[in-house]
């Protein structure tokens, strides 16, 4: 009982914070996602822990998330389980590990059968590229043997582009792209005949679905020139636009020169919430792997930004009153958005 209210909870919560973490959202195809039957959502993976949360916070369904097994530390256990996300052992994690595969997969059979949704990311690993990485067979795979076991059902899988318009920078817009259904039942036939065959199959039809919903689908010789165009200057563009005009070079407009002094004078606004600025530059100093820059300020606004204010009301009430208070909060809030806007607009490079 008490895992299904938190799951709710930070489900919700993220709902509610995407509309104020990205300066624009922009959704299209969820109404593809059906009601009445079991869904894999496979999508690219350009983020961290951030692409999981968004997936499932927008999913109308109990969404559960593939995560590798190295973030399932005894002290998170509880909490990575309360929030739906399942342990996958790779080879890497040691050869006695794989075994445990076993158990994830039943439970996987178990959640789909019940009608409710699976997040994979197909890519099997993370990457600031615009562009879809080879996909692994591990989703293909997966769907296959759940179908399998559940022929009363149709399993869809639901191919998924999350187009970030900068990985690691808030007030960006996001484009999220549901792209045409697959269902798994047509290509059961050939997997029961020659299950090689059926799993590539059913992995080509995915690759080419994901790749239907990104804005740079493949990596080319002009990708540099490509990804110059996922800017704020093009965010009122639509997703056809966008697509047409990555690869013409006609219509768009490219990022152009940093500003330096819009870039200086959003940092000096940091003194207004100094306190957990701080506490994320110190975070991000240990961190090695970029690719966690955003999810990492995705979890301030989530956990730390809302103590924060709730600090300074409290202390400014003291010092001041209720409505002195309140109105210091305010203006540190104003101040954290105005900074934000100032650095994006001071045209930093992806």
């Amino acid at each position: 009982m008490v895992k299904k209210l938190v799951y709710q909870v930070i489900k919700y919560y993220c709902r509610f914070l995407i509309r104020f973490f990205f300066g624009k959202v922009e959704i299209i195809g969820r109404e593809k996602i059906p009601n009445d039957q079991p869904v894999i959502y496979s999508s690219n993976h350009q983020n961290a822990f951030m692409d999981a949360l968004i997936i499932g916070g927008l999913s109308p369904k109990t969404t559960y998330s593939v995560t590798r097994s190295d973030v399932f530390k005894k002290k998170f256990e509880w909490f990575m389980d309360a929030i739906k996300m399942i342990p996958i052992y790779r080879i890497r994690d040691g050869f006695s590990q794989l075994a445990k595969n076993q158990e994830t997969f039943r439970k996987i059979n178990r959640y789909l059968s019940q009608r409710n949704a699976l997040t994979i990311f197909s890519e099997g690993n993370h990457g600031n590229d615009f562009f879809l990485r080879n996909l692994s067979k591990g989703s293909a795979r997966i769907a296959l043997e759940a179908q399998e076991k559940m022929d009363h059902l149709d399993l869809q899988i639901i191919p998924v582009g999350l187009n970030y318009f900068h990985h690691q920078r808030p007030l960006h817009k996001i484009l999220i792209v549901y792209g045409k259904p697959i269902y798994v039942k047509d290509f059961l036939s050939l997997y029961m005949e020659q299950k090689a065959k059926g799993v590539n199959q059913l992995r080509e039809t995915i690759d080419q679905g994901m790749r239907n919903c990104l804005l740079i689908p493949t990596e080319g010789p002009t990708y540099q020139v490509q990804r110059d165009f996922v800017n704020r200057y093009n965010e009122s563009r639509s997703f056809e636009q966008l697509r047409e005009g990555i690869v013409s070079g006609v219509g768009l407009k490219p990022l152009g020169k940093p500003n330096k002094f819009l870039n200086g004078l959003g940092k000096c606004l940091s003194i207004f919430n100094f306190g957990p600025l701080w506490l994320l530059h110190s975070i991000l100093s240990e961190v090695k792997d970029v690719v966690f820059y955003g999810s990492m300020k995705w979890a301030l606004a989530m956990f730390v930004f809302p103590v924060w204010f709730l600090l300074v009301l409290g202390v400014s009430s003291l010092l001041v009153d209720i409505h002195g208070g309140l109105i210091i909060v305010l203006i540190s809030i104003i101040m954290l958005y105005l900074r934000q806007y100032l650095i994006k607009w001071s045209n930093i490079p992806h």
